[in-house]
This record gives C-alpha cells, structure tokens and sequence, in this order.
C-alpha cells in the first residue's frame, strides 16, 4: 500500500481546513441571521429609533422630523386605484403600522393589523389654497402612540387637478425608503394587488430584535474602538450664527434649493472619475476648505448620513435605518486639494466599514460633552443622496410636478445635501436653522461652495489657503465698495488748524472751566510764549518728545498746542499715575522736558528737566509763534497704551493723521463755533485729543471740569445742564448713570470705548440728538470707525460702523486674505489715520504696521487692531471682541463679549463685565457684574434662552457701579470675589423637592449619595440628551406631573428644574387648592413643627 507524500497531505489538510472554515462561517451566518420573532404586545425598537424617539420627546409639538412629500397631479387620476394603491403598501410594510410608546423612559413599538378598509382622504380646494394646505398637512405633528406614523391626502382642484401629500414621521423612513415607496405606489396604481411585491418574511421589528442582540454581542466592539480613535480630540465646529444660539431650540427651519451650474457639475463628475474617488469625497472636500475659511479651525468634523443598510435581507425593508457618521477633515499644514480630496475619500470608506453602530449608541459609548441647544458630536451634515435613492414620483397618464413643502424645521444647524441628478447634473438640498441664519446666509453658502469647487477643480494641486472661496462682486464689496472714496485731505498741521480759527474770532471762548472763560487769542498766546521757551531752552526740534504733567485746567491746552508750535510732539502724563510708570515712560521716550507746575515737579525723577507754568518762565516771551518748519508726517503726539507684554508702548500719530482725524470729525457732526463740547477723557488717554482739538479746530468751546466733578454722576449731570453742553464722547459705564430726560442742549453723543446694550441708546436718542457708535485704537487716531444709529429703538447690540473719511477697514484672516460677510476676522485699518508707529520699537511696529496688500499707491500699510469683527449685510462692521478675549471652558471658545451683548440686551441691565474665575483650570467658571435692578435667577433664565449653556455664567454680582480706571474703563482688577468664601463649595439641597430631585439625578448617573448640590448641573454632572426622558419618566413617577423635556434644557440646574416641577404641582392643584393648603400648613401649632423638622432631619 502506497504512502501519501507530504504533498498530498499539506493537500487534505488544507482541504480539511477549508471545510471547517466554512462549516464555521454557515454556522456564524446561522447565528447572526435575522429571523421573525412573534408579534406580541411591545417589542424592542432599533438604535436609530430609540434616538429619534428620545429627539421626538425634546421637539414636542414641532414637527421637526416629519418627512414630507407633495405633488401636483395633472390629467385622469384614478382616486380609488390611487386608494387601493397606498392601502396597499401600508399592508405590505408593518412600519406604516406602528405605534410608539415607552415605559419608565424605554420606548418600545407594537404593530397593528393591516387595515380592512381604508379610503385617501380627498379635500376640494382652490388654486389660491394649495399652499395653505400643504403647510397644513406637512405642520401637524405626529401622535405616535396612538395613530399611525403616516398622513396621506389629496387636495382636489378640479376634475384632472389635484395634489397630493405624503407625509410620514422620519422613525419610519429614510431616503431609501422614499424611492422604494415611490416605485412601489408607481407599480400598485396599474397593478392594485401589487404582483411584483410579495410578502415580506422579515421587518423592521425582527431587525431591531436582531440588532439588539448584536449589540450585546462582541460585535460591536471593534467598531467602538475606531470610533473612539476617530473622534478622539475632536472639536465642535464653532461656525458664527447670524443669531444667538438659545439653550433649548424650537427647531424652526427652512429649506432652500438650488442647482450647481451644469458646466461646474461636469467638472465635478470628470474629476471624481478621474481620481477615482467619490463625488461625496470631492464635494466634501469643497466644503471642508470653505469651513476651514469660515472658522480659522484645521479640524473640520462633519456629519454625514449612510444608508446603514448593510445587510441584504433589510434591503426590501421601508423603516428607518439611515445612519449618521462622522468624517473629519484635517486642514493642518494647509494641504493641496488633492490631497484632501484623497484624504476625504479614505476617511469616508473607513466610516463606512465601521457604520453598524448607530449614532445614538456611539454618543453613549464616547459620551461626549453634552450642550443644551446643540447636537452632540456634529451639528453640521454633509451628504450626497445618491441617484439610485432620489425618489422617481410616476403615475401613468398622470403628469406629475414635485413641489418643495417648507416644514419649516430642521434636525440640525445645517444639512448640505449634493443631490446626484438622473439628468446629470447636481442639486444643492440645504435644511438649515432659521433660529441661528439668515436665509440670504445660505444663499451665500451655496454662492461660496460653487467658487470655491470652481477655483479648486481648475487648481487642484493649490494649496486650500490659496483657494478663492468669494465671487469677485463680493470681493470687491467688502474691500473697496464698504470703504470710503479717497477724498481731499487739509495738508495743513494741527496748530496751523488752530491759528486758523483764532485769526476769524479771536475773542471767541476757546474753553470754559470751573466757571471762567479762555479766549482763542489768550490760548493762542500762551502757548506761543511756551513754544518759545521750549525752542530756547530745551532746544525742542521737530518729533522731539516733550511731556505734559498738569491738572486738567486752562494750562493743558495752552501745554499742547505750545508743544506743537515748537515743533515738537506733547506726550500727555496722567498725574494719578504711580511714580513708576511716569518714570518709565520718560525714560522711554527721552524727553526734552516735562511741561507742569510746581505742586506736580515733585513726582517727576530729579534728573529730568521741567519747565513750571506757574512761574515767571514764560513772563516776556514773544506772543506769536516760532518759526519751526515741521512737516505733516512729524509726530503731533505721543500716547502709552498697555502692551500685550505689560509693558507700555509709545504710539507716535502724526500731524497728517490727527488733521485728518479733526477735520473728518467736524464735518461728520457739523461742529460749528456755537458747540459747547464737554472735555471728559483723561488728558492721557487718545480720546482728550477729540475732546481739544476737534472742538479747537472748528472754532467751538471745550467745557472742562475738575476730574472729581466728573467721575460724580450728579455733579457731572449739572456740568452737563449748567453749561448746555452739546456733545460728548463718554463711556457708557459712565452714561448709564446719567439723567437724558434733563440734557435738552445735548446734540451728539458719542460712544466709542467699550461695548453697550441697546437700552443706552434707546434711552438716549431722541429727534435732535445723534447717538453715535465708534470704533478706534490710538494707532488709528481717536476713532477711524463710525455708526448712526438710527433714530428707531434698536433690539441689538449697534455695529461700530464703516470707516471715516481717507481710511479703509478690512476684515482678514489668518492669512491675511479678506473674509465674507458674516464671517469673523480681525480688523486691519489702513489710510491717512495711522500712526507712525511704536516710539523706539521697529520690531514692535513692523509686527503690528505690515505692508497693505490692496493698497493702489506702493509703500502704504495697515495696522492689525487685534480686534475681532465682521461685516453684517448693510455693510457695517460687527465689533464681536478682542481676539485674545477667546477663552476656552470645557474645549469649547467662548467670547466675553458676546455674553456681556446679551446681558445687556436684558430689561434694566445698565452696564456688565463678565469675567474667567479660575482660568487654566478644569473648574473654571464665568462670573458677571451687572449694574441695574435686577434679579440674578431672571437674568440667568434670560441667559438659558438666548446663549448656550457654557456661556451662561455661573455667578452674578450686583454692583450700584462698576470700578473704572482713570480713563474710564472698566477696572477689572477691583471686581469683588464672587465667591468671597472661597469656592463653590455645594450648594445646600433647601427642600424636599430638591432632595428628591437629587436621589433622581443621583441613580440614573450613578453618582455618590449626597454628590448633588442645588446649584449642580445636570449635563455637566455627565447626564445626556438619551438619559432626559428617563429623568423626564422618573420625576413623572415621582411627583405626579410630566414635564416637557425641554424644561431641563432651559433649567439645567437642579434648583431651577426642582422649581418648575412645584411650580407644575401647583398648575395641576390650581391657585384655590395651593391657597387651601398653605393656609393650612401656616396653622400648624409650632411644636408639630419642631416634630416635622426632626423627622425631616
């Protein structure tokens, strides 16, 4: 007998191997089959409905998942084929015959039998009524415990015109589910007992009984763990709304659509198809550059929907098995577009191998922080419905027409949607929020998407940065349209300004204080006399730095003006600075001398020279000017403001900006010699400049007072009244405090050093009187940046405004390229306002003063403010913050100034400042001062409405005035503790409520007992958008009342949710019975009180 060589044997032992495996595999297809399971009572729903159910408990009363269809119908309609044709489907598809309930917060489904008869509803109507009843149809929500998920009715016009609307609730539907329902009521119309659609063996419910069992298996687990990578250090997409965020969403939404170009749609295919990679993977790519233009953010994370029908036998099944994914895109080192192409497509196919697991259950497994008002993971969708899947609506010898119901909701901020037309070309389908964007925004979107493919598929090895993303109309919008014309601008110096205006009135008053009067010609010889005495003395030359110490009063005019007619540039020194700081910025600028009195010499370092008014210095110097040739680019001035480093800069500002500045300002307000205009801004502080000069210029009074009198709100209140002022540029923390009704001289007032709430305005403007907005860094002299309000009551926050006169502003990014509307960046000014530069600091000025790149004239510059802006629709700039106010709490940015805009949005809010307490650290938390009549639990209600939930501040302080630095901004230094006793501690639970609402919160997050305070926060305690409905279940077991889910939303902390529920109780007793019973317990003898109080404790 003959031995096998080792051959044969390798052979029957791979042959053997083989066996097994697939003996194997038969076993585990056997095992992970779907199969029927008895239709008894409730029964499991799948993943993805378990979420849409939980998101249909939040949207209660809004039909935001309603999917609807409808179509006009022209020619012979056979009504009871059509009938007999949709009885039919519903009979074949057990998810048309659903009903949705829950228990204890688990939903479940049970199926009803077909329906024995059953006739489409038909209505006769009007052409006039059409879209009155397809809102009608498409608006009304869906009971889905009691009715079915569907409503189908036809509206009939006349004999051979009708419309008819197919609506069903998303947890039975998908997109592949509409185009099978589609072909399905094609095929029963002309075919009533549907032939070509037999008996379903499998639905919905065995897949769900199927899927529940696979997520208990290990089957998920490999997924998980790619999900867990790929999302790992994500960041949500911080895209600016048109309007703020609120904390618990209505859903309101619109839809808009479009269609690219065919020429760009060609290009697209023909690219995709060269590059072997999908259309969704070349038009996401698109998209994630825009963003990435939109944002300043390299990771760009998207959501994106699959069909998630990922085994054959769901594939005849109509049911709800879409599933959401995430794709991120990595900007990071600003790739080519083809590579981000390629990069898209990958990402795509990896989300696609892994898209088993539904997205609700990947929000449990990552548990990723959860944020009232938001989606969790992504709150922005990028998809492309496939050709295959776009819905075909035929009815033979019927003409059919699709129309575009509006529902008028969204599921999230923004679904783009590429739709893969049978014609070839490409739809644009966008359902976005119309609580957060405007839709002239999304016109825009779309705008920008097909310039940016375009630019992209012409350039595809460019680098994303360098990709054009605006049309060229919007382009030269914001660049030149938005800026002001180059106009003539007074080639004379600031002084000569002057002379002007003291050779046509010399006796006129040039300033008034403390109740005497200075005329133009005294003031003009004051000054020469020093002038004189600054040349002869202390050798002053053009540019050279002489310093002004003095008390307000008629000397500082007199100081500065004698500077300038010496050639020389004043350097303005307030004398409540410590001594240290004067010290240094004489060092700094290397004074000739210091212009002051005898009273203020001693605060000055021995070895510097002074020159003392109050002597007999000036006694005998010539009363004209000296002869001093100084051209309009020498320094006029010099200012310190507060470096980014802490230590002070010198802002140099030539004659050519502040003579542009003052003869721009006096045009612009009509300033005439009759204006009395009050001088309230410290001497050191750029905003004195307009104070003096633009009134001096136009031949006006400046009206001055001691600095007590006007940090007094009532005595400045009298100043104001006494002397008929009739302009002012004050802060608008000193404003609030301020009585208008009694100011009826008072022409303009001028804003222009911090952010204020449209109740300042409104209680300020009336017929007569200018209430102005400005903007304006000392590098761009004064303010370069200016808005009328209008004279009607303003709901917001006013614009700063567009550029004044020979300036231009631009809104840049990162890369210095000009941004769209509605888009942040930071403001760069360029023109005849900005300054030299930083005195003695060329590193310094040539970082912040960069070579303008739109200039037409070579060798101009801009100067980069630091400020974060952007332009709004009428083509005014936004002020939305400074750029290093972003502060991050829990990985999300937040910006300070946006919260203080709405705080001050609210009812008798006279002033804010909202501040980081703890920053750096995980338990940093927001505080707010708040000046005004105001409750804290109101304003913090207020909040939860109109800002998200990390952006509500924790504390509030009441303040009768916020501390102000000597220029009159808000000293942050001298803000109280909000928590003087240290910490936040744990708010004490004060009723049985509040205890009871705690064990809740407690159990269904296992949490420690006792862990809760009153003042906790349920989503930052861990607690998610699926665990609501089980709270929602157990204080619904608990206390008798059912709440609507949103309420935890808005009141997400204990003490406040604990409020709405007594405040339900009371609803449901009524006032009568709650009376009763307070009356009662007011009764109680004080002993059984004390008895109460033990056993309580």
């Amino acid at each position: 007998m003959s031995t096998p060589d080792k051959r044969d044997a390798a052979d029957i032992r791979r042959a053997l191997l083989e066996r097994k495996v697939r003996q194997r595999v038969a076993e585990k297809a056997e095992r992970e089959r779907i199969v029927p399971v008895p239709r008894t009572g409730k029964m499991a729903i799948a993943e993805q409905q378990r979420f849409l159910w939980f998101l249909h408990q939040m949207v209660a009363g809004a039909p935001v998942y309603n999917v609807p269809f409808a179509m006009r119908l022209r020619g012979p309609l056979d009504v009871p084929a059509l009938s007999k044709a949709l009885r039919g489907i519903v009979t074949r598809h057990e998810s048309l015959r659903t009903r949705f309930g829950d228990e204890h917060g688990v939903p479940f489904q049970t199926v009803d039998p077909p329906p024995e008869t059953w006739d489409l509803p038909v209505t006769d109507g009007t052409e006039e009524s059409v879209q009155d009843w397809i809102d009608g149809q498409v608006r009304e929500e869906f009971d889905l415990r009691n009715h079915p998920p569907y409503r189908f009715a036809l509206l009939r016009l006349g004999p051979e015109e009708h419309v008819l609307s197919i609506v069903w609730h998303h947890i039975v539907i998908d997109g592949w589910s509409s185009r099978q329902f589609a072909e399905e009521l094609t095929a029963r119309y002309t075919d009533p007992d549907g032939s070509e659609f037999p008996e379903l063996t499998l639905q919905p419910a065995d897949f769900a009984a199927w899927q529940r069992l696979w997520l208990l298996s290990d089957g998920p687990a490999k997924q998980i763990d790619y999900w867990h990578s790929a999302v790992d250090g994500m960041e949500p997409l911080e895209w600016r709304t048109d309007r703020q965020r609120p904390s618990a969403p209505t859903g309101a939404g619109r839809i808009h659509e479009t269609r690219l170009p065919d020429d760009l749609a060609r290009k697209i295919r023909d690219m995709a198809q060269a590059e072997g990679v999908s259309l969704l993977a070349l038009t996401m790519a698109g998209y994630q550059v825009l963003l990435n233009r939109y944002t300043g953010q390299q990771d760009i994370a998207l959501g994106s929907v699959l069909s998630g029908r990922t085994r054959s036998e769901v594939e005849p099944m109509m049911g709800f098995f879409a599933n959401t994914v995430v794709v991120r895109g990595n900007l990071e080192g600003d790739p080519v577009f083809r590579d981000l192409v390629h990069a898209a497509n990958d990402n795509i196919l990896e989300a696609m191998a892994n898209q088993d697991v539904p997205f609700g259950r990947l929000v449990e497994e990552l548990k990723p922080e959860r944020l009232p008002g938001r989606n969790p993971l992504v709150a922005h969708l990028f998809t492309l419905l496939p050709e295959p899947m776009i819905a075909r609506w035929r009815l033979p010898g019927v003409e059919v027409e699709m129309l575009t119901p509006q529902p008028e909701t969204t599921r999230f901020d923004i679904t783009f949607q590429i739709n893969d037309l049978p014609d070839g070309g490409l739809g644009v389908w966008i359902e976005y929020s119309s609580e957060l964007f405007d839709h002239e925004r999304i016109e825009q979107l779309v705008e920008h998407f097909s310039t940016v493919m375009a630019d992209a598929l012409s350039r595809p090895d460019a680098r994303a940065s360098s990709l054009d993303i605006m049309p060229d109309s919007e382009y030269l919008r914001v660049l030149t349209a938005w800026n002001p014309e180059p106009g003539e601008r007074d080639e004379r110096l600031l002084h000569e300004l002057f002379a002007a205006r003291v050779a046509e009135a010399p006796d006129a008053v040039a300033m008034r204080f403390a109740g005497e009067d200075l005329t133009y010609a005294q003031l003009d010889e004051r000054s020469s006399r020093l002038a004189h005495a600054l040349v002869e003395e202390f050798k002053v030359t053009p540019g050279r730095v002489v310093g002004v110490l003095l008390e307000r009063g008629f000397d500082l005019p007199a100081a500065e003006l004698g500077v300038l007619k010496a050639g020389g540039a004043w350097l303005p020194l307030d004398p409540q600075y410590p001594a240290e700081r004067l010290a240094y910025q004489l060092g700094d600028a290397d004074v000739a001398a210091v212009v002051t009195t005898s009273d203020l010499a001693d605060r000055l370092p021995a070895e510097v020279e002074r020159i003392l008014l109050d002597s007999d210095t000036l006694d005998g110097r010539p009363v004209s000017p000296p002869s001093v040739q100084v051209a309009q680019e020498d320094t006029a001035y010099v200012i310190y403001t507060s470096g980014s480093t802490g230590t002070p800069k010198g802002v140099m500002v030539p004659h050519r900006a502040v003579v542009n500045f003052c003869t721009t300002f006096q045009r612009m307000f009509s300033v005439t010699p009759d204006d009395r205009i009050l001088q309230f801004s410290n001497p050191a502080f750029d905003v004195s400049v307009s104070d003096v000069f633009s009134t001096l210029t136009a031949g006006g009074t400046i009206v001055g007072a001691p600095r007590s009198e006007l940090l007094d709100p009532e005595a400045l209140q009298g100043l104001l009244a006494r002397e008929r002022v009739t302009m002012v540029d004050i802060p608008p923390a000193v404003l609030g405090l301020l009585d208008p009704s009694e100011l009826d001289a008072l022409r303009v007032c001028f804003i222009g050093m911090e952010p204020f709430g449209p109740d300042l305005v409104n209680r300020w403007s009336k017929p007569g009187r200018e209430f102005h907005n400005g903007y304006g860094p000392t590098e761009a002299t004064v303010t370069c940046v200016d808005y009328l309000c209008p004279p009607e009551p303003l709901e917001g926050t006013p614009p700063i405004g567009r550029a004044m006169a020979n300036q231009r502003a631009y809104v840049l990014d990162k890369g210095l390229r000009p941004v769209p509307v509605g888009v942040p960046g930071e403001l760069y000014m360029a023109g005849a306002g900005l300054a030299v530069g930083y005195l003695g600091r060329p590193d310094q000025t040539a970082e912040k003063f960069l070579p303008d790149p739109f200039a037409t004239t070579p060798g101009e510059r801009m100067y980069a403010t630091g400020d974060l802006v952007r332009w709004n629709g009428d083509g005014n700039l936004e002020f939305l913050g400074r750029v290093d106010r972003q502060v991050k709490l829990r990985g999300l940015r937040v910006e300070l100034g946006e919260i203080e805009h709405a705080i001050e949005s609210f009812d008798g809010v006279r002033q804010c400042v909202v501040t980081v307490r703890d920053a750096g650290t995980p338990s940093a938390w927001l505080a707010a001062y708040v000046v005004g009549d105001v409750e804290p639990d109101e304003l913090r209600e207020f909040l939860s409405g109109r800002l998200p939930l990390h952006m509500v501040p924790t504390d509030y302080v009441r303040l009768d005035q916020l501390p102000l630095t000597s220029t009159g901004k808000v000293d942050h230094g001298k803000l109280p503790d909000p928590r003087p006793d240290g910490g936040a501690g744990q708010a004490e639970l004060t009723t049985e409520t509040q205890r009871r609402v705690a064990d809740i919160w407690q159990s269904l997050l296992s949490l420690d007992p006792g862990s809760v305070g009153a003042q906790d926060n349920f989503f930052l305690l861990g607690g998610n958008s699926l665990q609501v409905t089980q709270m929602i279940s157990r204080v619904r077991d608990a206390f008798q009342v059912t709440l609507d889910p949103r309420r935890l939303f808005s009141y997400p902390l204990l003490s406040q949710f604990a409020a709405q529920i007594d405040d339900a109780q009371h609803a449901l007793l009524g006032e009568d019975e709650v009376a009763k019973l307070e009356a009662q317990v007011a009764d109680l003898p004080e002993e059984e009180v004390d008895r109460l109080l033990k056993e309580s404790s």
